[in-house]
């Protein structure tokens, strides 16, 4: 049965209403203040603890941002750290041998500091002689004097509670005595050495002359055996290295300690050469390396003293040992030793001193124009305080004959730091500095010397010591 259906017809939709106006959203100016300090303020506290910290974790290489603000480190360092800003590590060698238990007490048989200087990217080697006679802290505020040796063996079992044990005192003597403020400290016996040796797979050495040894021996209860070694270069094995380190037998104390700081340079050429410092990753390098050393250097600090590695150099590492300050003591028991502490204070000076001074390394001639006699040496011997090393002075107490009123420097090799710092010392305009182009120069550029000081009758050496920061 079929329906007759009408058609389908949507019905209509009844017209929509007219879209009201969006709202306009009012914003609280507080709060957009308050998220926009907040924000500043993250900021500015982000951007002080990361450029405090980066001269923990990388000294001499900080973040340079360009502006000054309160508590933020702009990353400007001076041109050379001082004494204090440096990073001064003592080094321990023991005289243990190789059949002695650790437990053993035991005296240094090589003493040196190694001075870091992350401004100026220079680093040193103070050496001093185990058998100088120095005053040793007693723990109680007075000092007792023996050999430098003895200290961190009657710091770690003679005194009781001493801080830091044999590492503090020993520590301390150095401070005490030299005034070097030491921060870290490493200490390797025999067995340390010859394992750390021949972990780099040994060293060369170019030996500069003959030396020999016909009773040597590295342990307690063996046999001794005659060890030489020919001039030129050798490759050593830890325990070859660690005799050529110790003997004395063909010369003296001495010459043993320009041994040791052969030895020491090869060993941080090689480690360098091998990444040990250098590589893409120190920390883990430095951790399998470690265990052959007692040291308290942190392991957040590898990475920017390895930097500082990278940017020093070992060949420019300079090396200064006392041993030219000391003689024999008359009245002591056995071989002890005595120093001049005013050329100890000389040869200090060339290591700790101005690092952009001596990474300059300027031959300064200092030439007398004037009728004062010997007036050349004494500014001499003043420039040596100011860690001018010896060979890089020379003195001209004539100066051809030739009288000057007005004191004048002449830079002839382009060593433009030193002049200046000879300016400074001398309270010297920097007019007073004359280049190699300069008429006023041409009389000096046939002089030796880098930079050519011609002292005139205006100088005043008292005035130049008395220079504020020096």
């Amino acid at each position: 049965m079929s329906r007759d259906l009408p058609p389908f017809e949507r019905p209509s939709r009844p017209p929509r209403p007219e879209p009201a106006a969006p709202k306009r959203r009012h914003y609280n100016p507080l709060l957009i203040f308050g998220i926009a300090l907040f924000g500043v303020a993250a900021f500015y506290v982000l951007l002080v603890v990361v450029t405090q910290a980066d001269s923990i974790f990388f000294p001499g290489n900080e973040l340079k941002i360009g502006v000054k603000l309160p508590f933020v480190d702009p990353g400007d360092n001076p041109p050379y750290a001082d004494i204090n800003q440096r990073y001064n590590i003592l080094f321990l060698g023991l005289d243990r041998r190789r059949d002695e238990t650790e437990d053993m007490p035991a005296r240094t048989d090589s003493v040196f500091v190694l001075t870091v200087d992350p401004f100026s990217k220079t680093a040193g080697i103070f050496s001093i002689p185990r058998d100088l006679v120095v005053e040793i802290p007693d723990g109680n505020g007075g000092y007792i004097k023996d050999r430098i040796n003895v200290a961190l063996e009657t710091g770690q079992y003679t005194y009781q509670d001493y801080p830091g044990g044999g590492p503090g005192l020993a520590k301390d003597t150095v401070e005490h005595n030299f005034g070097i403020p030491i921060d870290y400290y490493v200490i390797l016996d025999f067995n340390n050495f010859i394992d750390l040796i021949n972990e780099l797979g040994g060293i060369d050495v170019d030996v500069p002359e003959y030396a020999y040894d016909p009773i040597y021996s590295d342990c307690k209860f063996c046999d001794t055996y005659p060890v030489e070694f020919l001039p030129g270069l050798e490759h050593m094995d830890g325990e070859r290295a660690l005799a050529y380190a110790r003997i004395r037998h063909s010369d003296n104390d001495f010459k043993r300690i320009e041994r040791q700081q052969l030895v020491i340079r090869s060993t941080a050429k090689k480690a360098m050469d091998l990444g040990v410092l250098l590589g893409d990753n120190p920390l883990s390098l430095y951790t399998r390396y470690k265990d052959a050393v007692k040291t308290d250097i942190p392991n957040y600090k590898i990475g920017g003293l390895a930097l500082l590695a990278r940017q020093i150099g070992i060949d420019t590492i300079r090396m200064v040992s006392i041993a030219e300050a000391t003689y024999p003591c008359p009245n002591c028991p056995g071989a002890m030793l005595l120093a001049d502490w005013n050329q100890v204070e000389e040869l200090k000076a060339s290591v700790f001193g101005d690092g952009q001074l001596q990474g300059e390394a300027a031959l300064v001639e200092v030439q007398n124009a004037t009728q004062v006699p010997g007036l050349a040496g004494e500014f001499a011997s003043f420039l040596r305080t100011k860690g001018l090393a010896a060979d890089r002075i020379a003195v001209d107490e004539n100066a051809n004959g030739a009288l000057y009123n007005s004191t004048l420097i002449v830079d002839r090799s382009g060593k433009s730091y030193t002049a200046q710092r000879l300016a400074q010392w001398l309270d010297l305009p920097s007019s007073r500095i004359k280049d190699a182009t300069d008429p006023e120069a041409a009389p000096f550029l046939g002089s030796p010397g880098d930079v050519v000081l011609i002292l005139g009758a205006d100088a005043s050496l008292p005035s130049a010591a008395a220079v504020p920061g020096g």
